[in-house]
């Protein structure tokens, strides 16, 4: 559950849904970094102290004071909605912190707000599982694209198993615009869970699937300097820019 799930559970409409979260990455983040409040999205910030200390200092700006006039106060409920997600979710000592910060936070996020199973109501769980698998999947348009340019094939292993295969960004997804097939890999589920926490990267130079030393499983370690499954169509073929990005989160760069 991210900001916006959180919204929707808090009984927001789809509209202010939108304009909350907006307003959080679009003009409130601008003005954060413009002043070196911070580098990062507001959005990636899981830390409720660090976040409120911020959005004080972002309420100050000149920007701020003659905006949220005009919208109404909307930017000022985005950060206190904002600032009671962190609150809701998240044990502030325990925020996580590097480039996959959102993937962390998520599984923290899951952990604390799912109930414990009920056997008794067992559609209602199954319920849940498959609305988590569609979304860890991916966009439908984007996976279904990946899947025609990869044959319906993992890219890494060639687990030809469909339920198992998930739309995969090379890149942090960062909305509708970083779903390009040259922006993805076909992946199955456990790998793609690997390439997501930055332990598993293709070397863009020797375009070999790299592993990280720390796993030590035979199944995984079969993979390093293993050539990746590429699309027949050059244009489908993962972006060598995309891949450098991760191969130097993948470094520690």
């Amino acid at each position: 559950m991210d900001f916006e799930e959180w919204l929707y559970a808090d009984g927001m409409s789809a509209s202010t849904v939108k304009k909350y979260a907006g307003a959080l990455r679009g003009p409130l983040t601008t003005w954060a970094n413009t002043y070196r409040l911070t580098e990062s999205a507001l959005d990636e910030i899981f830390d409720l102290n660090e976040f409120a200390e911020i959005a004080d200092r972002v309420a100050d700006t000149p920007e701020f004071a003659s905006r949220n006039k005009t919208g109404h106060q909307m930017y000022s409920a985005a950060l206190q909605k904002y600032a009671a997600f962190l609150e809701t979710i998240f044990e502030p000592a325990h925020a996580p912190r590097g480039p996959w910060s959102n993937e962390l936070a998520e599984i923290l996020v899951e952990n604390r707000t799912y109930p414990a199973f009920d056997p008794t109501d067992q559609i209602d769980a199954r319920a849940k599982v498959l609305r988590q698998v569609v979304q860890r999947q991916g966009q439908s348009k984007f996976r279904a694209r990946l899947i025609t340019a990869y044959a319906a094939k993992c890219a890494f292993s060639g687990c030809a198993v469909l339920p198992t295969l998930e739309a995969a960004h090379i890149t942090p997804y960062l909305g509708a615009a970083t779903n390009l097939t040259s922006n993805g890999l076909l992946l199955r589920a456990d790998i793609h869970t690997l390439w997501d926490l930055g332990l598993l990267a293709i070397d863009p130079e020797r375009m070999q699937v790299t592993v990280a030393q720390s796993i030590v499983d035979d199944a995984y370690r079969a993979m390093h300097g293993t050539v990746p499954f590429q699309p027949v169509e050059q244009i489908c073929r993962p972006a060598l820019a995309a891949l450098n990005q991760q191969w130097r989160i993948f470094q520690g760069i």
